[in-house]
C-alpha cells in the first residue's frame, strides 16, 4: 500500500504540474544557459534552488514549462531524453537539468520561453534567503611597501560555515565579504600591491600557489595529496569558457576562473605535480595526464610510481593494504578498486557514479603531459587607479566563441578603475594602456570634455593587440560634453583569445578644446575563492608591494556581519564507534545522534588529527542520514589509529562547528597475498598465502566470476550494464587453497575466469578482497565420455573458460557494456565424418555408424587471437 501511495505522489508531481503551474512562481531560463548534449538532449546549467534527483533519491520538485505549458514526463531516463525527447526532462543535480523541447527543436533558437517552478516548500529558486546582517567598513592608509593590520569579523557566520561545496558548484547561504578596494592615493605608481589574509591563498605566482597548496607537507606523499585536496576545494566542475591552454595554467585558472572541466584540471594537476618535484629528475618518470573514455585526469609520481589523483571527480583509489594511492593502470586492470570510493563528492549522490567511473578506465587509455606555468598576478596601480575585488558578479565573463559561451553558475567580477590625472592643455591623440593579470570581460569609459567651438570633435577608441581599433564614441560641442559608454563589444571578451591588455585612445582637438576628466573601468573575472576573505574572529592582513620610496595606498574593506542567526549544534558524542574503541566490523557503520534543526551531515575520517586529507574519499561525504556505511569489506587497515568527526547543516545551509574529534582502531585480517592458479589433476587449484600483518585468519572465502575486476557478493546483485546476476561466492575453506577449475564442477562458480580470496578471522571479521587470479582463457575445462555406442546419438557440450572483460564506457552506438568480452568460435580439426560441431555453441553431435576408435581434435578461438585446443580418443562400441 505504501508503495502505491509513493508512486501516486510521483505521478501527481509530474502530471499535475499544469495545475501547480498556475499557482507557483515561475522563473525564466536564460537562453545562454542551454547547451547541446546528445541527440535531442540539452543541459541547462543554473542554480535551480534545490538538489536534483541524483542527490535526493528522486525527490526534486522542479517543474519545466515551455511557453507556459508544462513539459514532461519529469524524471525521464537520460537515454530517452536523448533518443525520444518530446519534452522529457530530468532535474539531475542542483545546477543541471537534462531536457528536450516539445518538438525536439533547439531550445536556444526556437523562439520559445522556458520557465521553471518548484513544488518544494524550501526551494531557493528565487535565490538564497537573504539573512539579516549589519554592514561594516574599514579604511587602512598605508605608506610603505609592507604593512600589517588586523580586523575582526563578528557575528556567527562566515563563508566557511555558510557554504556547501559540491562537484558542480557551491551553495552559499551567507557571504560576509562584499568588497576589497586597493587604491593608489599617492603620486607614484605602485608595483604589485598585494594583500594576504591569515597567511593563506597567496596565489600571485606559481611558486607561491604551490607553496600554499603544499604547506606543511613533510614528504612526497603528503605533497601529492595536499595538492589534490587544495585543488578540489578551490574549483568546481564546469564546461570551460575557453578550450585552449587558457585553463591549463594553474595561476590563471585558480585566480581568474575557479572552474574547469576534467581535461583542464588534469593538465593543471599534471603541471602542479611536476613543479612540486613529483617527477624527474628525482624519479625516473614524470607526472602525466591520462585520457580515459569520457574523462581526463592527472597522475602524480611518488616513490617512482604513478598515482591517479582525480581532482575533478574528487577521488583517489587505495591499494589493497589501504595504504597508498594506486595508478590509473591499476584501476584499468581492476575496477573493484574504483567502485569502493565515492565519486563527485563530497555531497553523496549514490553508488551509481562509482560504477560508471570504473567503466571509463581501460587498457587503451591514452597519456600526455602538461607542465605549463608562467602567468603571474603582477600589476601596477598608477596614481588615481584602484582595483575593486568583489565576491559577487555582474554577469560578465570571458569565452572563446559562441560555442563556449555559457554563463558559469559560480564566478566573480572585480574591477580596475583608472582616473588619470589630466594635464592642462592635453590635446591631440592621448593613449592610456590597461594591463591586468585577470581575464578582461568588459568595461566602461566615462569622460568629460570641453569644446572651444561647435566644430570641436572628440572621440574614444579602443585598441586591442596594438592593431584592431574600434570607435566606441564620438561627439562634438561647444562647452561641456560628457561620454558614458560601455565597451564590452569592443573588448571582444567572448572571442578568443582571453584579453589581458587594451588601450584607450582619446582624440581631443587642438585649440581651446580639452579633456577635463577620464575614467576607465575594466571588468575582470576574479575567482571569489582566491580573494583574501575575512573569517570569524580576528584576521591578520599583510600588505606588500614592490615600490621603493614614498607612496600611498588606501585599502577599503566592506563586509557584513550576522549575529541574529545561529548555526545548529554539532553532536557531542558518537553512537558508533565509541571514541577510543577497537572495532571488528567487516563493514563499519558510523552513527551519531540527532541535533535540533539538522537536515544534513558531513562526516570525515582521517589518519590526521587536523583532517587535512581524508583517509580515503569515501570518508569525506555530505549526506542526509545520521549513519554512513561503505558497502565493501576491508576499508580500514589494522594497527592504525583513525580520527573522525561530524558536523550538522540546517535548512538554511548553515553548518555547525565540527564535533569533538573521536578516535577508533579497526582490528581484522589483511588482504591475502600471492593469489594464483596452479595446475593439478586436469584442472586448477587456487592458492594464496596469509598476510603476515593483521589478525590471523582462520578461514577464507572464495569468489569467482567471468567479469574482470569483479567485486565480491554473497547474494545476487546488480552488475553494471548486465542487470541482476547471481552471487559470485564459491565457498569457504580453512586451507590456503581450493580447487576452482575441474571437469566435474561441484558449484556454479567453479570454472570461472577470475577468482578472489577474502580472509576471515576468529571474530568473523572479513578482510578486503584480494587481487584477482586469472585463469587461462580460452581454456577447455570439460572432458568427454571415452566411449559411445554405435547407432546411439552422441552429444558433448564443450565447457570453456572465457572472459567477459570488464564494463567499458564508449560513445559508440553500442554504448556502455562489455566491449572486450571474448566471442568464441569453435572448429573441428580432426573428427569422423558423422561428427558435427556447432561453431557458435561448441556442441559436438552425431550418431556413430561403425565401431572402432576415432581421434577427435577441435579448437576454440577468440576475436582477439586467443586459442585453445582439445583432443581425445573416442571408442565406439
Amino acid at each position: 500500500m505504501k508503495t502505491k501511495v509513493a508512486i501516486l505522489l510521483v505521478v501527481l508531481a509530474s502530471a499535475g504540474s499544469e495545475a501547480f503551474g498556475s499557482e507557483l512562481k515561475r522563473y525564466p531560463v536564460p537562453p545562454n544557459r542551454f547547451h547541446a548534449e546528445n541527440g535531442y538532449c540539452y543541459i541547462v546549467s543554473m542554480d535551480f534552488g534545490e538538489e536534483g534527483d541524483k542527490d535526493t533519491g528522486n525527490k526534486s520538485g522542479l517543474l519545466l514549462f515551455e511557453d507556459g505549458k508544462p513539459l514532461g514526463p519529469a524524471r525521464a531516463v537520460h537515454k530517452d531524453i536523448r533518443e525520444k525527447g518530446c519534452g522529457r526532462y530530468s532535474h539531475w543535480t542542483r545546477d543541471g537539468l537534462y531536457m528536450s523541447a516539445s518538438d525536439n527543436s533547439d531550445p536556444r533558437k526556437n523562439g520559445r520561453k522556458y520557465e521553471v517552478a518548484s513544488t518544494t516548500a524550501e526551494s531557493e529558486l528565487a535565490g538564497p534567503v537573504q539573512l539579516p546582517s549589519t554592514p561594516k567598513r574599514h579604511v587602512e592608509v598605508i605608506r610603505g611597501s609592507r604593512h600589517e593590520y588586523s580586523l575582526r569579523l563578528g557575528g556567527n557566520l562566515d563563508f566557511e560555515n555558510s557554504h556547501t561545496r559540491f562537484n558542480t558548484g557551491f551553495n552559499v547561504a551567507f557571504q560576509p565579504n562584499v568588497s576589497l578596494t586597493i587604491a593608489n592615493t599617492g603620486d607614484r605608481p605602485v608595483l604589485w600591491p598585494k594583500l594576504v589574509a591569515n597567511g593563506v591563498r597567496d596565489w600571485s605566482t606559481y611558486d607561491n600557489l604551490l607553496a600554499d597548496f603544499t604547506r606543511g607537507a613533510t614528504n612526497d606523499q603528503e605533497r601529492a595529496l595536499f595538492i589534490w585536496q587544495a585543488a578540489r576545494e578551490n574549483r568546481y566542475h564546469c564546461p570551460p569558457l575557453l578550450p585552449d591552454n587558457e585553463f591549463h595554467d594553474p595561476v590563471k585558472m585558480f585566480n581568474s576562473y575557479g572552474l574547469n572541466l576534467c581535461d583542464d584540471m588534469g593538465n593543471c594537476g599534471c603541471s602542479l605535480f611536476k613543479h612540486a618535484g613529483l617527477g624527474k629528475p628525482k624519479y625516473s618518470i614524470d607526472p602525466k595526464t591520462r585520457s580515459l573514455h569520457g574523462h581526463v585526469m592527472c597522475e602524480a609520481v611518488v616513490d617512482d610510481r604513478h598515482q591517479f589523483l582525480d581532482i575533478d571527480e574528487s577521488v583517489f583509489y587505495l591499494d589493497r593494504e589501504n595504504e597508498r594511492p594506486v595508478s590509473g593502470d591499476a584501476c584499468a586492470r581492476d575496477h573493484d578498486l574504483v567502485r569502493r570510493e565515492v565519486h563527485f563528492g563530497p555531497v553523496f549522490g549514490g553508488w551509481g557514479d562509482s560504477e560508471s567511473s570504473a567503466a571509463i578506465f581501460g587498457s587503451d587509455d591514452g597519456a600526455g603531459q602538461n607542465f605549463l606555468r608562467g602567468h603571474e598576478m603582477r600589476y601596477t596601480l598608477r596614481p588615481g587607479e584602484r582595483v575593486v575585488f568583489r565576491w559577487d558578479n555582474i554577469g560578465k565573463y570571458a569565452a572563446h566563441s559562441e560555442k563556449w559561451d555559457r554563463e558559469p553558475p559560480v564566478f566573480g567580477n572585480s574591477k580596475f578603475i583608472y582616473a588619470p590625472r589630466i594635464e592642462d592643455g592635453a590635446s591631440g591623440t592621448l593613449v592610456y594602456a590597461v594591463d591586468t593579470p585577470w581575464a578582461i570581460c568588459g568595461g566602461t569609459l566615462r569622460a568629460e570634455f570641453v569644446g572651444g567651438n561647435a566644430e570641436d570633435k572628440f572621440a574614444l577608441d579602443v585598441r586591442l593587440g596594438g592593431k584592431t581599433v574600434k570607435r566606441v564614441w564620438e561627439g562634438a560641442a561647444r562647452g561641456p560634453l560628457k561620454a558614458n559608454v560601455t565597451i564590452d563589444d569592443a573588448l571582444q571578451p567572448r572571442r578568443a583569445p582571453a584579453k589581458y591588455h587594451y588601450e584607450v585612445v582619446v582624440t581631443v582637438p587642438t585649440g581651446d578644446a580639452k579633456l577635463k576628466s577620464l575614467e576607465i573601468e575594466t571588468d575582470v573575472m576574479a575567482a571569489p575563492l582566491s580573494l583574501p576573505r575575512l573569517r570569524r574572529g580576528e584576521n591578520k592582513f599583510v600588505y606588500t608591494d614592490k615600490q621603493d620610496g614614498p607612496h600611498e595606498i588606501t585599502i577599503t574593506q566592506e563586509w557584513r556581519e550576522c549575529d541574529k542567526l545561529k548555526p545548529p549544534l554539532p553532536p557531542t558524542t558518537p553512537e558508533y564507534p565509541a571514541s577510543g574503541a577497537t572495532i571488528r566490523d567487516s563493514m563499519v557503520t558510523f552513527k551519531w545522534p540527532a541535533t535540533d534543526g539538522a537536515r544534513a551531515w558531513h562526516i570525515q575520517v582521517s589518519h590526521r588529527q587536523d583532517f587535512r586529507i581524508p583517509s580515503r574519499p569515501s570518508y569525506d561525504v555530505v549526506l542526509r542520514d545520521r549513519q554512513w556505511c561503505v558497502p565493501y569489506t576491508g576499508m580500514f587497515a589494522p594497527d592504525t589509529t583513525y580520527f573522525w568527526r561530524v558536523r550538522a547543516r540546517d535548512k538554511r545551509g548553515l553548518w555547525s562547528e565540527w564535533s569533538p574529534v573521536w578516535t577508533f582502531r579497526w582490528d581484522g585480517p589483511r588482504v591475502p597475498l600471492n593469489v594464483r592458479a596452479e595446475r593439478r589433476d586436469g584442472g586448477f587449484v587456487l592458492r594464496w598465502e596469509p598476510n603476515p600483518r593483521g589478525t590471523r585468519p582462520v578461514a577464507y572465502d572464495i569468489y569467482g566470476s567471468d567479469e574482470k575486476g569483479f567485486s565480491v557478493h554473497k547474494t545476487a546483485y546488480d552488475s553494471y550494464t548486465r542487470g541482476k546476476v547471481p552471487a559470485n561466492f564459491l565457498g569457504r575453506t580453512a586451507a590456503t587453497e581450493m580447487p576452482v577449475v575441474s571437469p566435474t564442477p561441484s558449484h556454479a562458480n567453479m570454472n570461472r575466469c577470475y577468482y578472489r580470496v577474502v580472509a576471515v578471522d576468529t571474530h568473523c571479521t572479513e578482510s578486503i578482497c584480494s587481487d584477482f587470479a586469472e585463469m587461462p582463457h580460452p581454456h577447455f575445462w570439460s572432458k568427454p565420455s571415452a566411449t559411445v555406442k554405435v547407432g546411439a546419438p552422441f552429444s558433448y557440450q564443450l565447457g570453456v573458460i572465457r572472459s567477459l572483460g570488464d564494463a567499458q564506457h564508449r560513445y559508440e552506438p553500442k554504448g556502455n557494456g562489455f566491449w572486450e568480452a571474448e566471442e568464441l568460435t569453435f572448429a573441428l580439426r580432426k573428427a569422423p565424418a558423422w561428427m558435427k560441431l556447432d561453431a557458435k555453441t561448441g556442441t559436438l553431435t552425431g550418431t556413430p555408424d561403425a565401431t572402432g576408435k576415432c581421434r577427435v581434435e577441435f579448437e576454440v578461438r577468440t576475436q582477439s587471437g586467443g586459442v585453445a585446443t582439445q583432443e581425445f580418443d573416442l571408442d565406439v562400441k
